[in-house]
């Protein structure tokens, strides 16, 4: 089967133009923002291409919102660096490059450097306070619970992307390590992976809310974000919120069609002939009044299973997702051979909606935490970007994967020049509510996706 995200992509090339210099008067209106502290998750972090580096830390969202609060005084741009050339994900994989492999495009993880998570003479605790405490992998009820990185819980059970910074691993927490900076102004933005572990896993979870792979329950989420965001907020100190953007628009879910199962004419009826004669699927459709399935040559809708259906398979509809994740479950094909998707690469409509509903509470819940402070409305910006693009002196940015320079290679986490885009939407945030003139990032020369 052919590559179905990357074909054509070869010949595609990379623009940018250089912005002209202009006059900027940098004020900070009613706020201080002399010590400004980031605290949040994978976004605020700067893990991109699945994985976390020291290039994409520097220019990741955290990154460029505390280099561009510097022109109003903001004198904390501390981070707790990866070595520079190493990087490594929550796979144990380096980051995402893009490669030529069988004549197309395609992200290839480099090899990951376990060591700067798994060896503690390398976790950089002693150099303690910084000023983005952002953790990759983190839920909004992890901020503010010690478990978070305490190692004595044993691997699995504790998150070392914090532990190798946290001021005391195991007693510390992502919050309280913000505080120490003693800061005047924050930037918190959590809550997209209490939607995104589920998602991102095929809606693979437990009705617990506490589970790894679970949507987190509104209660617990309503608790962590109000006490993160009182505490934060303490001595009257302004900042800046943002809410969930619509994850089922970003391209991890949206990349692969539901009916991108191209099939001859030969390769069609051979999957009817199963389907109908081998294992009998369509008479018993039929008598429990369900649809057949059916292959034509030409784009075919996946099969997917479905343990809540009655016959356990059955083909996709055209609302449903396909996760990127799924490209390699169909490489693993055998040979001629058409299977049906696993739950784990698909999203169905009752687990979109599940998502759906769980991020409209979660806005609300943010919304009301943050009715004293700035509020960055990525939802409402996110859809719109998803609709028209956005075009930044003369270069077109849309959501599109790889080619539309706004998600890295992981099709979750922004490039560099999405992460511009993201911060300006924070900045807009700020200006908007203190009365202040903070610069816009340079979206066009930030670093972009490269080809070989």
């Amino acid at each position: 089967m052919k590559n179905i995200i990357y074909t054509g992509l070869l010949a595609l090339g990379l623009f940018s133009c250089e912005l002209a210099d202009k006059e900027f008067n940098a004020s900070s209106g009613s706020a201080d923002f002399t010590k400004t502290v980031v605290v949040g998750d994978s976004y605020l972090a700067g893990y991109m291409d699945n994985a976390l580096y020291a290039e994409g830390q520097e220019n990741g969202i955290g990154g460029i919102l505390s280099k561009q609060l510097s022109a109003v005084g903001n004198t904390l741009n501390k981070l707790p660096l990866i070595e520079a050339g190493k990087s490594i994900g929550s796979m144990q994989n380096g980051k995402y490059v893009l490669q030529i492999v069988d004549g197309e495009l395609s992200p290839v993880p480099t090899e990951g450097d376990v060591s700067l998570l798994s060896d503690q003479s390398k976790w950089v605790n002693a150099d303690v306070p910084f000023a983005n405490v952002s953790v990759p992998g983190a839920k909004a009820i992890h901020l503010v619970s010690p478990l978070l990185g305490d190692p004595t819980l044993g691997e699995g059970n504790f998150n070392p992307f914090y532990s190798r910074y946290a001021s005391m691993p195991g007693t510390s927490t992502v919050v309280e390590d913000a505080l120490v900076n003693e800061p005047r102004f924050f930037v918190y933005w959590a809550g997209i992976n209490d939607v995104l572990d589920y998602a991102s896993n095929g809606g693979v979870g437990s009705e617990s809310g506490l589970e790894p792979g679970d949507i987190t329950s509104t209660d617990a989420f309503a608790e962590s974000v109000n006490g993160a965001i009182a505490m934060l907020s303490a001595n009257n100190t302004m900042g800046v919120v943002a809410n969930i953007p619509d994850i089922s628009k970003m391209p991890f879910f949206t990349t692969v069609p539901y009916n991108a199962l191209v099939l001859t004419s030969e390769q069609a009826q051979g999957l009817n002939d199963y389907y109908e004669q081998v294992l009998d699927y369509n008479n018993n459709a039929e008598l429990l009044g369900l649809p057949t399935i059916t292959f034509v040559e030409g784009p075919n809708t996946f099969v997917i299973e479905d343990a809540t259906y009655p016959l356990q398979i059955r083909q996709m509809n055209a609302t449903e997702k396909v996760l990127l994740s799924a490209q390699s479950e169909i490489a693993s094909w055998p040979a001629g051979q058409v299977l049906p998707l696993t739950d784990e690469v698909v999203l169905t409509d009752s687990e979109l909606k599940s998502i759906a509903d769980a991020t409209t509470a979660f806005n609300a819940i943010i919304k009301t935490a943050a009715s004293n402070l700035a509020l960055a409305d990525m939802n409402t910006w996110f859809n719109s970007l998803v609709e028209t693009g956005l075009l930044v002196d003369g270069n077109l940015y849309t959501t599109t994967f790889v080619s539309g320079n706004v998600f890295s290679l992981d099709g979750l986490h922004p490039s560099m020049k999405g992460a511009a885009l993201f911060a300006n939407e924070f900045i807009k945030a700020i200006n908007t509510k203190y009365n202040a003139n903070i610069p816009s990032a340079d979206v066009n020369n930030q670093p972009g996706i490269v080809f070989p």
